[in-house]
């Protein structure tokens, strides 16, 4: 519909999600976007395995037609951020049902693995970050 016939602009979503299976862009970093291209294509799942469908002004639900797993995000006030957010989420979710597990179950096993890695470093690793020179002696005639 024209704007001129209503007063005002109207907005279209448009559902061409049709990527070669790659990830829409989104407002985040590359090395993200990357990192959650990487994670479906190893769950070989692709844009064409999703349906996605808007709510609430900026709100997303996307369903995984094969698995049948429905993921509703509404964190963030971008709808960009939240296609991402949901995205990832279903990645999360696909992955722990491939382990027999629930998304938190396995949240809390990441979590409990990077706190056992940054441990306080021991009195030898302080003492390796220094170069020593052995001690010179001068000898008496």
């Amino acid at each position: 519909m024209p704007a001129s016939r209503t007063g005002r602009q109207l907005f279209e979503f448009r559902h061409n999600f049709l990527y070669n299976g790659t990830v829409p862009v989104f407002p985040v970093s590359d090395k993200k976007a990357r990192a959650l291209r990487d994670r479906l294509s190893a769950l070989r799942c692709s844009e064409q395995d999703f349906e996605e469908s808007f709510f609430k002004g900026n709100g997303v639900e996307l369903r995984h037609r094969s698995t049948g797993i429905r993921i509703r995000c509404c964190q963030e006030t971008s709808q960009a951020l939240n296609r991402f957010l949901a995205r990832r989420l279903l990645a999360d979710e696909l992955e722990a049902r491939l382990q027999n597990k629930t998304r938190n179950q396995v949240k809390a096993e990441r979590l409990r693995e990077a706190k056992g890695k940054k441990s306080a470093p021991s009195l030898s690793d302080k003492f390796r970050q220094y170069a020593l020179r052995p001690i010179e002696r001068k000898e008496e005639p």
